[in-house]
Formats: structure tokens, sequence, C-alpha cells
């Protein structure tokens, strides 16, 4: 039987996981304790559901990584964290450079307090429009409102991608004025549907009662894409970073969310896609004799 790919029609937006994990400066990608034939997704190469696997490193400290999934759906994610393949995959990404990751960690949904936070920072995208794939430089802002409401959300939402939506750092005006540019394709809106280590090392550790209640909370982060076709080089990027009137405007704009925002972070990540090697289909032998008969036919 052929091998599934990582390629797959979906209805709607799909589901996003994040998995930090541990990786070496010399070491390009991820290796798995058993010898797969795509070694580069190894106990992923056949699961179901999977639209596209990503790596990503941080730039200020690349050897801290993620394993980056977009899933047809929700429940195609679920299947697969009760899956031996889950525990496989988080075995390979190790959490520090002295720890492999606990067997059980990827099952993020246990009522027990005791219980480790999922390895999978889950996210949903807020919006249904499409937007620009995740690729490339991209700033990551995450930003805590210290409330769960529902029926709050896309007051909050709003509230926040009004400011950003028309922000730019100082010096990045350019981009405004290229003449295919679309907000939506340099910035992608996510809510946290499941909080991770990252997040409770961020923000503090949330009660496991309260996960659940209007006493939670909501994390919303903002993707923005410094992409090459709005004439955005790496260089510009990193000029940016470090340039004090490009951060006293990030401030400015940060201030203008607070509240209903309380507490933010930002991280910058080099994205890139992770190459796959398919083998050779299997090819039935009646189907091959059908397809030269057809042939000489014509």
């Amino acid at each position: 039987m052929a091998r599934t790919k990582l390629t797959a029609k979906y209805i709607g937006p799909p589901t996003i996981t994040w998995t930090r994990f541990y990786l070496p400066l010399h070491q390009e990608w991820p290796r798995w304790p058993v010898n797969h034939a795509d070694v580069h997704v190894g106990p992923l190469a056949d699961v179901e559901g999977l639209l596209k696997a990503s790596l990503g490193r941080i730039v200020e400290n690349p050897e801290q990584a993620a394993y980056i999934i977009v899933w047809r759906t929700l429940d195609d994610l679920k299947n697969f964290q009760s899956s031996s393949a889950c525990a496989e995959f988080l075995q390979g990404l190790p959490e520090n450079d002295n720890m492999q990751a606990p067997i059980g960690s990827g099952l993020g949904n246990a009522s027990s307090a005791s219980v480790p936070p999922s390895r999978f920072l889950t996210l949903e995208h807020v919006n249904h429009y499409p937007t620009a794939g995740l690729e490339g430089r991209v700033t990551i802002t995450a930003f805590l409102i210290p409330h769960k409401d529902e029926s709050m959300k896309r007051v909050w939402y709003k509230q926040v991608s009004d400011v950003f939506r028309g922000f730019l750092p100082r010096g990045s005006e350019f981009i405004r004025s290229h003449r295919h540019f679309r907000w939506q394709y340099l910035t992608v809106w996510f809510w946290v549907r499941t909080e991770d280590h990252w997040v409770e090392k961020t923000f503090g550790k949330l009660e496991q009662k309260n996960q659940d209640d209007e006493n939670g909370r909501t994390v919303i982060c903002e993707f923005r894409l410094w992409p090459r076709s709005y004439n955005v080089t790496p260089e510009h990027e990193e000029s940016s970073a470090k340039d004090p009137l490009a951060r006293e405007s990030w401030a400015q704009a940060l201030a203008n969310v607070m509240p209903p925002v309380t507490a933010w972070e930002q991280e910058r990540w080099d994205i890139q896609g992770i190459p796959r090697f398919y083998p050779p289909e299997e090819v039935d032998p009646e189907d091959l004799a059908e397809d030269l008969e057809e042939h000489l036919k014509t």
C-alpha cells in the first residue's frame, strides 16, 4: 500500500500545534530512536490528518526549537495524542540537553493537577479567511488577558488587533507601499486552545480547576511575517530588531492594548518546512497491464 503523504484536503482553518524541544546547533533535524524510511518525520509518516510539518528555531537561542504541525482537524490531533506514535514522537524531542521527553507527556487532557502540562501548544485561527503560511522569519507576540469569557473573546481580540493591524515598527513603513500589500498576509492571529510548558513558564501556572471556567485566562497570539515578497530581507528584520527607535515603537503599541492585556511576551523565530522523502509507490501488476492495454489501443 502506498504511503499516506502529509497533504490532504480540509474544510475550514486547520489546527496548529507547537512542540518545543532542545535541538543542538550541529543537529539539523530531530532524530527518533527507531529507524524510519522518512527520517525527518519519523513516526508521523503515516499519521492521519497531518497537512504539513515545519521546524522552527528561536533566533536569539537557536538550540530552542519547535516542531510545528498543521492538522486537518482537532479530532485528528486528539487521535494522534492517544496513539503510540505520539509517545515515540515526543521521545525524540527532548525538552533540554540532558532529559528525554516523558512518554506520557503528550496527553494534555488529564484531570489531575499533578500531571505536567501538554507538550503541544495548540492554536486555532481567529479568522477564517486565507492567510500566509508560517515560514521564514516570524515575530510572535503573545498577549495575556487574565479572564476567560467566550462572549468577550471577540471584543478583546478586536481591541488588540485594531492596534497591531495598522502597526509597522519604525523604519519598516516601506512595506505598506508594496503594490501587493495585504495585512492578512503579514499578520496571522490565533487563540491558544491548549497551553503548554512555555505558557506556564511565561505567564505563570494556572490551577487545573480554573482552566475551563470563567476564572481562567485568554492568550491571543500575533504571528508577524517578514516576507521577501514584500521586499523585506532578513538583514532588514535583524536591523529592525536591534534599532532602539523600532523597539520604542513596539513598546508604544503594546502600551495601547494594556488593558485588556496585562502581560505579553515576544519571540523571533526562523521557520522552514521539513523535507519529505516518499518511497516509490507500489504498483499492482494487473493495473499496469490494464494501463498498457489502454495505451496500445490509442
